[in-house]
Parts: structure tokens; sequence; C-alpha cells
């Protein structure tokens, strides 16, 4: 394969320009976190400058050799895992062309000439490499740690003038710390996807004056097509806000399926090659309101049949994480031979009442929306990249 000489001069650019602090820098200098992120950044750098493909992989080991590389143009590409919240990732191929459209719509949209990251992430996800892809192209630097480094005293000197990319997972464990919200504080911007922002965390962002940028993405379109700028979340704008300049949306059918064009789409996906301009059919639905912003209301793949009504689980879950004792939750089906489908709660932390929690339901929810099973547990399980995986029995 061939190497650009613009592709050689930028990745040889990236390799004088992503240092990590030094020791006394960090909170745990012995976690080796830093030094195994630090590595697998620039193996794989240095394979994408010999024109080389990279193949991300996590837990769940894929493969390349199943899609013809005879059938794929020559360019370097990089193939990544899907969330796998359902417990089986997927391939996902980007080329170079479609992971710089979605940097170059970014720094577009928020005016930004060059991206420096406090890297939280593993580079297996597309949310974790695009900090890279990223700085490479503006010409920033990355810094590599656990989003719990956040927590110690000298971590404000990490983050100031930096933007950081969190899930909600990771935001709710860091704005319990003060040390951590004077980091958040201090960053440029937090890019928050991955899932949905509660009420209750949004609420407390806001409170606590943290430049949030809520996102819509998804590993098939190199990351978000939609953001919320920063104020506007301050403001109490709940969505996650416009499409960005290389993306289109539009709503599918009566459920209100989201479709997405953008210049940022992968090429293939598990052995599906797409062409230009293809309208890629999520698996969510939502809505877009008269001034343009968009709202995500749910996954498809989640909706629950239980006695021949359909539930929401995301409205379930919002409506428990009401409960100020909750810290986590997930909703589920579980398969059930009278009512085909039951709505199944997990509910973290585990020494919480059911009872209490049931209460607090009614006359919020419908009967049949209500959970008939219930599972309090210490934490939920997590994807690789800080996902909550979505429990079934």
């Amino acid at each position: 394969m061939h190497c650009q000489p613009k592709v050689a001069c930028i990745v040889e650019f990236a390799m004088n320009r992503m240092p990590y602090p030094r020791d006394e820098d960090w909170i745990h200098p012995s976690n080796n976190r830093k030094n195994l992120q630090l590595s697998y950044a620039r193996s794989a750098i240095s394979q994408l400058s010999k024109g080389h493909s990279v193949c991300f992989t996590g837990p769940a080991p894929l493969q390349v050799a199943q899609i013809d590389e005879k059938t794929l143009p020559d360019h370097q590409k990089l193939v990544f895992g899907t969330g796998g919240t359902t417990g089986k990732p997927k391939r996902v191929i980007h080329l170079e062309s479609s992971l710089s459209s979605a940097v170059d719509a970014l720094t577009s949209r928020v005016g930004e000439e060059s991206f420096s990251f406090v890297n939280c992430l593993p580079l297996n996800h597309v949310g974790g490499w695009m900090q890279i892809e990223r700085a490479i192209r503006t010409k920033g630097q990355v810094f590599f740690c656990s989003h719990k480094d956040l927590t110690g005293q000298v971590s404000k000197s990490i983050t100031q003038g930096k933007w950081l990319s969190l899930v909600p997972t990771q935001l709710h464990f860091l704005v319990s710390s003060p040390f951590a919200c004077e980091s958040l504080r201090a960053c440029k911007g937090i890019l928050v996807g991955g899932a949905a922002l509660s009420e209750e965390l949004s609420q407390k962002c806001r409170d606590l004056q943290l430049p949030v940028y809520p996102t819509y993405g998804m590993t098939e379109t190199a990351g978000m097509v939609t953001l919320l700028d920063a104020d506007d979340f301050l403001n109490g704008n709940s969505s996650v806000g416009f499409s960005l300049p290389h993306a289109e949306l539009g709503l599918q059918g009566n459920v209100n399926r989201i479709a997405i064009k953008s210049q940022s789409l992968c090429l293939a996906r598990e052995g599906v090659v797409f062409e230009p301009n293809h309208w890629y059919l999520s698996d969510d639905f939502g809505m877009q309101d008269q001034k343009g912003h968009w709202f995500v209301l749910g996954r498809l793949d989640r909706m629950i049949k239980t006695g021949g009504e359909m539930v929401n689980p995301a409205i379930v879950e919002k409506i428990i994480m009401r409960n100020p004792e909750v810290r986590e939750c997930s909703v589920v089906a579980e398969r059930d031979e009278r009512w085909g489908e039951v709505v199944t709660a997990w509910i973290a932390p585990g020494n919480l009442s059911e009872n209490s929690i049931r209460d607090n339901l009614k006359g919020h929810l419908q009967d049949h929306e209500i959970p008939k099973k219930w599972y309090m547990v210490d934490e939920l399980p997590r994807s690789h990249s800080g996902m909550s995986n979505r429990l079934t029995e």
C-alpha cells in the first residue's frame, strides 16, 4: 500500500507531539495504563505511517480476514469493534478520509485550531482513537490516564485548557469528587457520548458549571454526528444538539428511526460495503424540535413487548433514576412463559429497597411499564469502553 506524503508528515509530527506527563504529574506513577496506551498509539501510528492497515482488538478479537482486502480501496484502514453493549461486538472498517471528515466537522463547529486531549478511553474503541486523530490533524497533544486519576489533588494541572471525552458512567464517578470537579471545570470542553445523560447527572453538571458538550454518534460514523454547545447545555437544553457540518440526520417510518448520511460513515460493517451518500439506519429512534435540536429517545432493539403492550425501557430507566438513592439502572426484557417478556430492572447499589423504588413509580408509569422483576446489585457490568452492558438471563 502507498502512503501519501501528507499523511506521512502528519504521522511523523504526531509521534513527536504526543508525550505523556512526567511521573510527578500523575496521581498513580506506578499505574502502567499510560505506558500501555502510549505504546498502543505509537504502534498504530507507526503502522499507518508505513501504509498498513490497523485492526484494533479488544476483549472480543476481531478478525479482518473475513473481509476481502482486495475489494477495498488502497488506503490505510482502521478496524474497530462496536461498543458491544449486547455482548456481540461487530467489525467496522474506516478509511483515513472518513476519520478526517469527522475531525474537520468538529473543528469547524467549535472553532478549535488545535485539539489537545486527556484520553481516558480505550484506544480500540473509536471514542478513544478519535482523540488521537484530532491531535494529529490539528497539531495538538494527547495525555493518557485513567479517569480515576482525575480525583487527585494535582489533576487540575493535567486538564487545564485541554479537552476531555467521557462516557456518562465516568462523569457520574467524577462529579462526586471535589478535586475531580476542579479538574473538570479546568477543561476547555468535556465531550460526553456513548449513552444518554440522565436528568439528575445533567443537572448536577449544570450546578457545578462544567463545560459539558453532549454528543450523539456511533462507531459507524467515527463518533459524533451531533453536538450541543456547552453554553446551551448549561442553560438547560437537554438535547444532543444540532447535526455537525459533515452529517445529515433524518427520521424514517412511524417509529421515527434515526437515519444518518455522513462523510464520516465507515467503509464497511460486518462485510457490507456502504456506497457514498448511503443513508445509514441506526438502531435509535428520536425526534427533532422546531429549532433543529435532536433528541434520542431510545433504542429500537431494546423495546420490550409484554402481554401485548410495548414498553420503552429508556423511559422506565429515566423515572427510576429520579430516585436520588439509585446510582445506576438498567431495564431489560426477560423471557416469561405467561407474558412473553417481562420488564426487568437491575439496580445499583444493592442495598436499596425494591418496595420503596416501586412505590415511587406509581403515578408516573403505567402498570405494564412497572418492572415485574428486580435485581439489586452492587455494580452493573460494563463493556470495555465503560458503557453499561445490557443484562439478560
